[in-house]
């Protein structure tokens, strides 16, 4: 029996809802091999034979297309270069999942607002079930402020895999929670205000207990960039404010047991060291090529006794796997963002669009400040027999809302207003 044009259509429709979806078994594959590589890749790859024979092109024209293309490029070379190719398959297959991620989220930028809400709640379900995953088994520092915490929910169900580290769940936190606080400050649908507001205290709590100190740096700088878009003249109070408590961590540092852990110098100066070294080993080729993709822990523990997984830094982690390609196509990407957000701040911040945009900017600015201080796309996981390097999809799922809201700034919403703003 045939079909009508309008059930393959509404067929399609369905698998593109689901767009960003389907490369998810990929990362499964390359962390435990299930299922096969291959099916998950077939799998994925999907939706983008739909997208292409309703729209007769491969993926959505985004602001971020020439970065990406750049980055692939880089990526690949990665791949040819990496000394592990069973590693480098891995990290090149999750990597193409990140970016089918993004191109998944920009394909449905005409679907609804309540495909968006819908969309948002999954994100903020998928962040509760980590939080509680971490509460209840994660790698964490006990201190006086939150033993409590780790102690009422070691009551639930144990995993016999990897757990997640405070400096992981610190950085999912920090960027989930500014858009989050967005509708905090919105008059729209007090149902969504209520629900964002219970969020936005649960997420700011676990952040805090995590003890993740570059979680907390980046959320108050995130937090103080939405502030002042709120009321600029907030800034004469947060500079001082901060200044203030800046110095009293100062004076009380060593005094104070927690500090000293949270914001440990040792810590710090393993880190400076850390990439010291990283920057040696890059020479010659490899000032151009990188390390190759996934590669660094190899060659790191080749030349240095060191079980540390990461380089502890996301950009020197970038060039380590793009190389010099990748350093442009970041480069080019911020030029980008920068240039989209001071449009943002030239428009009117009078509709739910732009002001969402703001929570977006503030996300993308607290990773950015995290990034400084730790690996937040991608996770080396260790085992007896080796290691898998994983992409993660964190930052591309950011940067594909944000080109979405900006492609909205043009549609003026009357019909929201911001709380005691202008």
């Amino acid at each position: 029996m045939e079909h009508s044009p309008a059930v393959h259509t509404k067929f399609a429709n369905a698998i593109l809802a689901f767009y960003p979806l389907f490369p998810v078994p990929v990362y499964f594959s390359v962390l435990t091999g299930y299922p096969l590589l291959w099916v998950s890749l077939i799998i994925a790859v999907i939706p983008l034979v739909v997208y292409f024979w309703q729209n007769r092109r491969i993926v959505a024209r985004t602001p971020f297309d020439i970065p990406i293309l750049i980055f692939i490029c880089g990526t690949v070379i990665g791949f040819i270069v990496s000394p592990d190719k069973n590693v480098a398959i891995g990290a090149l297959s999750s990597t193409m999942a990140s970016i089918l991620v993004y191109y998944g989220l920009v394909a449905n930028g005409g679907a609804s607002r309540k495909y968006w809400m819908w969309t948002g709640g999954i994100i903020c379900f998928i962040s509760l079930l980590l939080s509680l995953w971490f509460l209840s088994q994660g790698s964490h520092r006990i201190l006086s402020f939150n033993q409590w915490a780790f102690n009422l929910f070691s009551m639930l169900p144990k995993t016999t895999g990897p757990v997640l580290q405070w400096n992981t769940i610190g950085a999912l936190l920090a960027v989930l929670i500014p858009p989050i606080s967005i509708f905090i400050f919105l008059k729209y649908n007090n149902v969504i205000k209520i629900t964002a507001t219970i969020l936005w205290l649960f997420f700011t709590l676990v952040l805090f207990l995590s003890d993740s100190g570059a979680g907390w740096l980046a959320f108050i700088v995130s937090l103080g960039f939405i502030l002042v878009c709120w009321r600029k003249r907030l800034i004469w109070v947060l500079a001082p404010s901060l200044g203030l408590i800046a110095g009293g961590a100062v004076i009380f540092y060593y005094k104070t047991q927690w500090l000293r852990t949270t914001f440990s110098s040792i810590s710090l100066g393993g880190r400076i060291d850390l990439w010291k070294n990283t920057l040696y080993l890059i020479k010659g080729k490899t000032i151009i090529l990188g390390l190759g993709l996934g590669a660094w822990f190899k060659v790191y523990s080749s030349h240095y006794a060191s079980a540390v997984p990461i380089v502890h830094n996301s950009y020197l982690d970038l060039y380590c796997d793009a190389g010099i390609l990748g350093v442009i196509a970041m480069t080019s990407a911020a030029v980008i963002f920068i240039r989209l957000s001071i449009n943002l701040f030239k428009s009117s911040l009078r509709n739910l669009e732009n002001w969402i945009a703001i929570g977006l900017i503030a996300s993308i600015i607290a990773g950015a400040v995290f990034a400084v201080f730790d690996v937040t796309t991608s996770i080396t996981h260790v085992f007896d027999k080796g290691y898998v390097y994983l992409s993660l999809p964190l930052l591309w799922i950011g940067a594909a809302l944000f080109a979405l809201i900006n492609a909205k700034f043009s549609n003026v919403v009357p019909t929201f207003r911001i709380s005691k703003n202008t």
